[in-house]
Formats: structure tokens, sequence, C-alpha cells
């Protein structure tokens, strides 16, 4: 019996001695890629955004973190990859800095889902929690008011709500180059349609920040770069599911169109289902954020041609940071922000590691094949 419990402390001292190096130079977001010297981001409260390799706790400071045996909720957008994604580098994160994920929940875009989290996350006395918020006017006073009372350290997930100050009210918020990012899915489309044609955007037609930001980054890039391409109609969508029922009307109405461009990749792949429905195999998509689904019909030379990703798997790591940030007092940047990457089937394979943390999924890899 003595035998087995020293043969069990060995083990135990080993796994210590392996976490030392990483603690004892204290803990920067893994897998960073060199940042561009711009940045086209602001924050909601106005000011350029901090690229996410500033974000940085210094051995003592994770000693101090870990110290405090904290707890934390997590809420997705939507239950996505890329949301996946995000929780897993929140997940990796909390685990290195001895923080407890007590409590995960997803908003799927509904203000008062997202209410009815937020309250049930406080029920089990989070020090913690991070999230998108949704309906920002009416998100302030009541669902994230009360929590910033109670000294909860609130993360944002690119969107803030209005009226709110970083450092006060919140830590920092976190979100992609949401400019830069228009601006790659702009010029995605011009090379899948040869740089001339009609094409028509299917976007998020509420106050969103980060839809609002990039989707009026691809239409100003688009008007001022590519004037032999027309966008000859907008369609607008609140609920994912009405994408594709107003990509359909769109192509119906206009029949020689050669692109889409697509918000997100969760309502595009019901615009891709619209368009595999009129059998419109010519007529090119362009997306954001890296999916599957989306990936396997880009894979296999299919209608989606490119898709803008940022890095969920750095941005949900960094979540982590900025909110042991809070909890220990350290200034954070106001707003932070991840590089993007144009993808299309030529890089997938690499750049769905960069962005998800993993490697890519075995669909992909077979419909590349």
């Amino acid at each position: 019996m003595m035998k087995r419990r020293l043969v069990l402390m060995a083990c135990v001292i080993f796994l210590a001695a392996l976490a030392i190096p990483v603690l004892a130079q204290g803990v920067k977001i893994p897998g960073l890629v060199p940042a561009p010297k711009e940045i086209t981001t602001f924050g909601p409260e106005g000011g350029v955004a901090a690229w996410y390799d500033k974000l940085e706790l210094s051995a003592a400071e994770v000693a101090k973190v870990r110290a405090m045996n904290l707890k934390a909720a997590y809420e997705y957008v939507t239950e996505s990859d890329w949301d996946k994604a995000n929780l897993r580098g929140f997940q990796d994160a909390c685990k290195l800095l001895n923080i407890s994920v007590v409590g995960i929940a997803s908003a799927e875009l509904d203000p008062v889902r997202q209410k009815a989290n937020m309250e049930n996350f406080m029920a089990l006395h989070p020090d913690i929690i991070t999230c998108q918020p949704q309906d920002l006017d009416v998100a302030a006073p009541t669902t994230f008011a009360p929590l910033a009372k109670k000294g909860v350290k609130l993360v944002f997930l690119s969107n803030v709500p209005k009226g709110f100050k970083a450092g006060t009210d919140y830590v920092a918020g976190i979100t992609d180059s949401l400019t830069d990012m228009g601006y790659g899915a702009a010029d995605l489309m011009a090379e899948a349609i040869g740089g001339k044609g009609e094409i028509i955007t299917v976007v998020v037609a509420g106050v969103n920040y980060v839809c609002n930001t990039r989707d009026g980054a691809f239409t100003k890039r688009i008007k001022e770069k590519y004037p032999n391409i027309k966008i000859v109609e907008e369609g607008g969508f609140q609920a994912m599911k009405e994408a594709g029922p107003q990509a359909n009307g769109l192509l119906t109405r206009y029949p020689n169109v050669k692109g889409i461009y697509v918000s997100f990749s969760n309502p595009a792949i019901d615009v891709l289902e619209a368009v595999h429905t009129l059998g419109k195999k010519g007529v090119k998509i362009i997306t954001m954020d890296l999916d599957t689904i989306a990936c396997v019909d880009m894979a296999q030379g299919g209608n989606i041609y490119g898709i803008v990703a940022d890095s969920p798997y750095s941005m949900g790591f960094g979540r982590a940071l900025l909110g042991a940030y809070g909890a220990i007092g350290k200034p954070a940047p106001k707003y932070v922000a991840s590089p993007a990457q144009n993808v299309t089937k030529g890089n997938v394979a690499s750049l769905w590691k960069w962005s998800f943390g993993e490697n890519l999924p075995d669909d992909v890899q077979k419909a590349l094949k």
C-alpha cells in the first residue's frame, strides 16, 4: 500500500513539474500570429483597439489569481463551431488560472433569453461572467447593471451595453478586427466573381455592433475598390432562419447575380440551401467565421468560395485573461482585437488550426481529398 502511495505522489510531482514552466513564465495567449502594425478596429467607446498579443499575466499575477479560487460563467452567442472554439480557449485559460467554470448557457441572439441566463448565472455566485450583450439599449439597465453593482467582473465579446464604461462597469471588450474582416470579404468576393458583376448581400438587419461594422466595411470596400461590382440589393434578417428565404427571393428577382455576401456562417448555410434549391451552381458565397458545413462545401469546390476568419480560440483564452485582470485590479485595454485571415480551399487546413486551436475536422479533410 505504501509503495502505491509513493508511486501516486511521484506522478503528482511529475505532472506539477510539467506545469511549472508555463506558470513560471506567466500566461499569454498561445499560438499568436504576428499582428499587423496598423489596426482599423475601434471600440464602442471610441479609440483604437489593442491587438490581442498585448494580453499577459506575469508569474506573480498568475499565482495571485490561482490563490483566489475564482468562479466564472460563460454564455455562447449561438452554439456554433465558432462559439465552441471560443469556449475551449476560455476553459483552457481557466484551467491554468485555477478558475472554475460553474455555468454555461447560450443566448441564441435573444435578449430575453440572455436576461434569464444572467439571472441563472447569479444564483451560482460567479466572480466573472463573459458574454456578447444583445439589444444594447435594453440590456444596460435590466440585464447587466445588476451584475456590475454586485461586483461581477464582466468581459464582453464585441458588443458593449449602452452607457457602460470600461474599467468601471465592465473590465474590457474583445473582438475580431471588424473592419479588416469586411475588407477581406470584399476582396474574396472580387476574386470569386472575377472582379465584375451583380451581387446581393444578406445581412443582419438589427443593431449588432459586430455584424453592422463588418457588413458596412464590406459595402464600403466594394464601392470604393471594385467599381465593376454592383450591389443590386441588400436583404436583411433578424432571426437566422430568415436568411434563406431572403436569398431565395432576391435570387428570383435578380437572376444574373454572381455572388452573395452573408454576415456570418450560420445563416450562410441557409443561404447555401436556397442556392442549391434554385440550382444556382455558379453563384459564389462569401461569409465570415469558419464552420464545418461551410468548409465542406468550400473544400468540394461548391458555392461557398471563401470565408474570413478570426481566432475564436484566442479570443476565448483572452476573455479568461481579461476576467483575471479584473479580479486582481490590473488595468486592461478597453478593447482588444484579433487579426483576420482570408480562408479558401487552398489554406483551410492550416487556418482552421490557427482559428480554432484544433485539427481540421474529418469531414473537411475528406472533402479536400
